[in-house]
């Protein structure tokens, strides 16, 4: 029942006793005709219903939102971080991690580092970008594939090159200049030349010690970065100092045949004498038999080295000698009437030396310290038939010097070898012979006592024109020149022997 307070209800009182009582009375609508009145029930009913309708929409809206998150949750958990891996510039494969691509490259480079240590080298560009992408997939067996057949660890290397020319690859620049620093340090003086002699002159001083002015390489060297494929192509320190030297050429090997000697196959190789002595040391006093093997390699730096130091010693003055001549005496004798002395003086010298060998020597000062005093001798100048003058004549006309006298390798060429289109042999001296007969080493060969402490031999003839005691004179026809005894060619070997011990018979011969 529903009810109000009237309008034309009295009001009550704010205060008092007296104050009229309120009564509540229910107010009954009038219906009209075309209106029904609502029932209670009915009443009651539209607000249940009005009631449910509104938790319908809360639930569905509570649903729609539940939904949305739910969907929202699941959107979300289907975008995954991929990793895009391009090679340079081009991509390969998408990695499911940066940190297996990174350990992979890393483990190349290590293997890398490990089988060729020292190696610069050259890789590609590798680069690796992240991306959340719906539903985004990966494949690290197909990008790990591709990787192997494209990714590359290509070595550098330093191309050598001499006077313009090729020479090799080594694997840096420091390896170039290290085989280069010990080339050039072979030729460098650490303790006296014996080959340097100040001009003939005859030291008198304890070993000095030189001054390095200067020492560069005459050919210019130049160096070039490159990328190789294979690493085992490069050339190692030993190696490269090797090539330098020029080592690694192909040995030439040559058999003696017949009518061969030392001069002649030189001359037919077009080779120096010296490279047949310092290639093959088991050569003595240049016998040389048929089907011995010689080693004609020539050896010839690719690269030279210049070495320029400065000497400074004391050396002697020789005294020279002063010869006045006597007829009464017979020729060949000497009287000394006063004894020399030698003097002294400083020098300074510059030596100059490619590949230490010794090409200039140059005095630049020179002081003298004490002054030679000359030997005075008297020299007899009469002849007597079969004692010798003292002064040798060649044994042969326009001879043509085959071998010096001189050591080889440790081991005395005890004369001279020579030649000549004449093959008549002459005695060099006055004198008597002593020897005139065969043996196997000298072959025909006859030996002339000069009476005077000389003595001569002439070897490896063919025909001998003169019997043991008989006296010769100087220029006068002994025997003919030939190939007997060890020997490969026609030549004669010509010795000079004072007092039975061999000296260089250049020394005497006029």
């Amino acid at each position: 029942m529903l009810g109000r307070l009237r309008d034309s209800d009295p009001q009550p009182a704010k205060s008092g006793k007296n104050a009229p009582k309120l009564t509540w009375k229910p107010i009954i609508r009038e219906s009209s005709p075309s209106q029904p009145s609502q029932q209670p029930e009915t009443i009651f009913e539209n607000r249940l219903f009005q009631e449910q309708l509104f938790n319908r929409w809360i639930g569905f809206i509570l649903f729609i939102i539940i939904l949305a998150v739910t969907l929202g949750f699941w959107v979300s958990s289907q975008f995954r971080e991929i990793y895009i891996v391009s090679l340079n510039g081009q991509q390969i494969g998408i990695a499911s991690s940066p940190d297996l691509v990174n350990a992979w490259v890393k483990n190349q480079k290590q293997e890398f580092e490990a089988r060729y240590p020292g190696v610069h080298y050259t890789t590609n560009d590798v680069e690796i970008t992240s991306e959340r992408k719906f539903n985004g997939k990966t494949d690290d067996v197909k990008l790990f594939a591709e990787l192997e057949k494209r990714y590359t660890l290509k070595a550098q290397g330093t191309e050598v090159f001499i006077d313009g020319k090729w020479i090799g690859i080594v694997k840096n620049k420091q390896t170039a200049q290290n085989a280069l620093k010990r080339l050039e340090s072979q030729f460098v003086s650490r303790k006296p030349d014996p080959k340097v002699t100040v001009l003939s002159y005859k030291a008198d001083r304890s070993n000095p010690s030189p001054v390095l002015k200067s020492v560069k390489f005459v050919e210019p060297i130049s160096f070039k970065t490159t990328v190789v494929e294979d690493p085992n192509q490069f050339l190692s320190e030993d190696k490269l100092l090797e090539m330098l030297q020029g080592k690694d050429v192909k040995s030439i090997t040559y058999r003696v045949q017949e009518g061969d000697c030392i001069s002649c196959i030189a001359q037919k190789f077009n080779i120096p004498q010296q490279v047949i002595y310092d290639n093959n040391p088991w050569i003595e006093n240049d016998f040389i038999d048929i089907g011995d093997q010689l080693d004609l390699t020539v050896r010839r730096p690719r690269l030279s080295v210049k070495s320029v130091e400065q000497w400074t010693e004391t050396v002697q003055i020789p005294n020279g000698v002063k010869i006045t001549y006597d007829e009464n005496m017979r020729k060949g004798t000497v009287k000394v009437v006063q004894q020399g002395k030698p003097g002294k003086k400083k020098l300074i010298y510059m030596t100059t030396k490619i590949n230490g060998e010794l090409v200039d020597e140059v005095v630049v000062e020179e002081e003298v310290l004490v002054k030679p005093i000359p030997k005075q001798v008297i020299q007899g100048s009469k002849v007597i038939r079969g004692i010798g003058t003292g002064s040798f004549a060649w044994p042969i006309t326009g001879p043509k010097i085959t071998s010096e006298f001189g050591k080889r390798w440790g081991r005395l060429h005890a004369g001279t070898d020579t030649v000549s289109s004449n093959r008549n042999i002459m005695a060099s001296d006055n004198g008597k012979v002593v020897f005139a007969g065969t043996n196997s080493g000298y072959g025909k060969h006859i030996i002339i006592d000069h009476q005077n402490g000389y003595r001569t031999l002439y070897a490896h003839l063919s025909k001998i024109n003169v019997k043991e005691g008989a006296t010769v004179e100087k220029g006068e026809l002994i025997g003919i020149m030939g190939s007997t005894g060890r020997s490969t060619g026609v030549h004669l070997h010509f010795e000079i022997r004072k007092n039975d011990k061999q000296v260089n018979p250049l020394k005497f011969l006029d």
